[in-house]
């Protein structure tokens, strides 16, 4: 029974545990390194072989299942999180910004994952001109930002481009600096120095389960689909 217990309580503990990184010997080259992640998604994600017609003789393909890394964080949005909310803290954060459209499932994540660290999230959501004074309702993401507490915030995607993200949330920033909140801004997908970091773990998850649980299967190549909205 006391071991029983004592694998509960692992498998329990390891969830949001603050955990020291230490990065792959091929990336250490790279600065600034990380010094802490927070353990927020499922990982190792799965990789699946992806049975596709018509495919060219002798060519497998693969997925790597990133879906599976908790439903209510948004599949590989987490990765970047990790790294980029334990930054947050370190600073002494009680607040975080991010933009991104009116249904953004990093915007989504990031305002789930700040509620698991106690964090405030606030959102400016890009949509269209006649629905920006409009109450954006409970469908799809809004509805888990609004479960969650996030404050949201929406901007038409006119403003959105003659003023761009990055002053955005700037100005969101000093507005919650005058109100006397400490706040942390997360850019657009969490795409920063930062938050590559998340997608270097993946890559060495990879190399861990090829080696260690697929039978020695080699990929010749990986592609990685993303997007970005100007």
């Amino acid at each position: 029974m006391e071991g029983r217990e004592a694998k509960t309580i692992d498998l329990v503990g390891g969830f949001l545990a603050k955990k020291a990184y230490d990065p792959p010997s091929w990336a250490t080259h790279l600065n600034p390194i990380p010094s802490f992640r927070y353990s927020l998604g499922l990982f190792p994600t799965p990789i699946h072989k992806w049975n596709l017609p018509n495919l060219p003789e002798d060519t497998e393909v693969w997925i790597k299942r990133d879906d599976l890394t908790g439903m209510q964080l948004s599949g590989n949005k987490v990765r970047k999180l990790e790294f980029l909310l334990a930054d947050a803290l370190a600073r002494g954060a009680d607040c975080v910004i991010t933009v991104g459209g009116i249904q953004s499932n990093h915007c989504r994540a990031t305002a789930v994952a700040a509620r698991y660290l106690n964090l405030d999230s606030y959102l400016i959501l890009r949509t269209s001109k006649l629905l920006v004074n409009e109450d954006p309702g409970l469908t799809g993401n809004l509805l888990v930002e609004r479960l969650v507490g996030a404050n949201i915030e929406l901007v038409s995607k006119e403003e959105y481009a003659k003023i761009g993200s990055v002053a955005l949330a700037e100005l969101l920033e000093e507005r919650l600096k005058s109100e006397g909140r400490k706040p942390y801004v997360i850019p657009v997908g969490g795409s920063n120095s930062l938050g590559t970091w998340g997608y270097i773990e993946a890559i060495r998850e990879i190399e861990q389960q090829t080696k260690n649980s697929y039978g020695g299967v080699h990929f010749d190549d990986i592609a990685a689909a993303c997007g970005r909205f100007f």
